[in-house]
């Protein structure tokens, strides 16, 4: 009888092995269907941005650099450009898929009737800085100072140029009292400063840091810790964000997908990484020739990159007040659907992997 037991458990086991294996191969296969059909529909695109080699856009490089849209299928062709400004003007003459910049621009579109979205947070606090050249700067005490300047922003109608127009109507200034000259966010922005084409500069990250460390600047009013964000814009916002038509996004959500998949793996390495392992995956030529001051910097910015990719309705409401404030198409459109601006779907998803 015991034999007979041990017989019949035996093959008990034997077939219970056996479901298990059919199911693990049915599981294997619908993983295999699944990730056929969750290829991307157009792996290669076109990507714009307005300052790759700028700490606002780290993210992004860092995707790039470390594999992670490779990871996913996707062999996006990036294309720089000299601003924020010029990446969307890209984008909506139809020469880019997607842009990498800040997320104001989805709803200064909508008043315009385009209807661009935000599926990916790179940064929390916009990390936008404003200083004032060596020869000025001791006159200067606050934002009603700037009348008359020559303000050099990274690209007119870029987050540079608007951090400008925020300061001015604050102090009940207007965008006609000063001078507004694109300088570009690299080499450009620094030969304005030094070659005196300008009074002030708007830009970000390390240019601010190397022209203060030179001498050349002094830094007045920056958006990359909390406190002075508050100061600035009264309380966080979104920032660099990867965005996109909505009519793209609807006919390629596995593309934006895995471009989602790919931020939010880059955002869990760089909240994980050293500063000395961000050194070595970007570029040597973004380090401006100063490796310290590029840590520097980044050390500074660290606390500004998203965690986990998603935008925060907070932040999306502060970013149309900010707008009201000093943008005229957006105080004078009809009411607008912030809800339309942003989507958090594809970060979830990536989360949830």
């Amino acid at each position: 009888m015991d034999g007979t037991r041990s017989e019949a458990q035996h093959l008990d086991l034997s077939r219970r092995r056996a479901i298990l294996q059919i199911g693990a191969g049915v599981a294997g296969l619908a993983l295999g269907v699944s990730r056929a059909h969750a290829s991307p529909e157009k792996p290669r695109l076109t990507l714009a941005v307005g300052g790759k080699a700028t700490l606002y856009y780290l993210p992004l490089t860092l995707a790039d650099r470390l594999g992670h849209f490779r990871d996913e299928g996707l062999e996006p062709e990036i294309v720089d450009f000299p601003g924020g400004a010029k990446a969307l003007q890209s984008l909506i003459g139809g020469s880019a898929d997607v842009v990498s910049g800040a997320y104001e621009h989805t709803i200064t579109m909508q008043t315009l009737a385009q209807k661009v979205q935000a599926f990916v947070l790179q940064g929390m606090n916009p990390g936008l800085e404003l200083g004032i050249v060596r020869a000025r700067a001791a006159a200067y005490s606050w934002p009603k100072d700037l009348k008359g300047m020559r303000v050099g922003v990274s690209a007119p109608g870029s987050s540079t140029h608007m951090l400008v127009n925020h300061l001015l109507a604050s102090v009940g200034l207007t965008p006609d009292d000063v001078s507004i000259i694109g300088v570009g966010s690299g080499a450009g922005a620094v030969a304005a400063v030094r070659g005196g084409q300008i009074d002030a500069l708007s830009s970000v990250e390390p240019v601010m840091s190397l022209l203060e460390k030179s001498g050349d600047l002094k830094i007045v009013h920056e958006t990359i810790t909390d406190d002075g964000t508050r100061k600035i814009f009264g309380g966080t916002m979104p920032a660099a964000t990867l965005y996109a038509k909505q009519a793209f996004i609807q006919a390629n959500p596995n593309t934006v997908q895995a471009l989602a998949n790919a931020m939010v793996r880059t955002l869990k390495w760089l909240a994980a990484a050293s500063t000395d392992d961000v050194l070595k995956a970007v570029p040597p030529e973004y380090l401006l020739g100063d490796r310290a001051l590029y840590a520097m910097a980044f050390e500074r910015l660290r606390r500004t990159y998203s965690k986990d990719g998603r935008i925060l309705r907070k932040g999306v409401e502060n970013s149309y007040q900010v707008l009201l404030a000093n943008n005229n198409a957006v105080r004078r459109a009809p009411v607008l659907f912030l809800e339309q601006t942003y989507t958090n779907v594809f970060v979830d998803k990536a989360l949830a992997r």
